[in-house]
């Protein structure tokens, strides 16, 4: 068997497994809610959270001023409160310092920062004009 005939033979059978895996997962997963449910409001100071993301914890240096321009980017924040404490306290990731010793009202009150910063721009889907052309370049494909 020729090498050129292995490789062909190898492609077949991982593009045959590639076909077969997402019909069996789909038949496993529970099916996904329609929509997120709408976070909680915060229950820290959004005021104080800017000095602390700003100077105290200096935040800033890895996710940007606006938190939307670092990596990586914390706006929109899709995280509940909780789980953002409990992350920042004890990170999955080694690029992210440990903040086990920051207070939890301190901690709030940076989430309550993170999350009354709008979004630097809007969707394209919500601007009817680009979606337009969004959805024109797509359906020509």
């Amino acid at each position: 068997m020729t090498r050129v005939h292995r490789t062909h033979i190898v492609a077949t059978l991982v593009g045959a497994a590639w076909l077969l895996l997402p019909s069996g997962l789909a038949a496993q997963a529970p099916a996904a809610p329609a929509t997120p449910a709408p976070l909680a409001a915060p229950t820290g100071d959004a005021t104080r959270g800017k000095v602390l993301f700003d100077q105290t914890l200096r935040c800033y240096a890895c996710h940007g001023f606006d938190a939307q321009t670092g990596s990586p980017r914390l706006v929109p924040m899709v995280r509940p409160e909780d789980v953002f404490l409990a992350y920042v306290k004890k990170p999955a990731t080694q690029g992210m310092p440990s903040f086990r010793d920051a207070a939890d009202r301190d901690l709030a009150d940076v989430y309550a920062y993170i999350r009354s910063i709008p979004r630097a721009a809007p969707e394209a889907d919500s601007i009817p004009l680009l979606k337009t052309i969004l959805d024109r370049r797509t359906s020509a494909k």
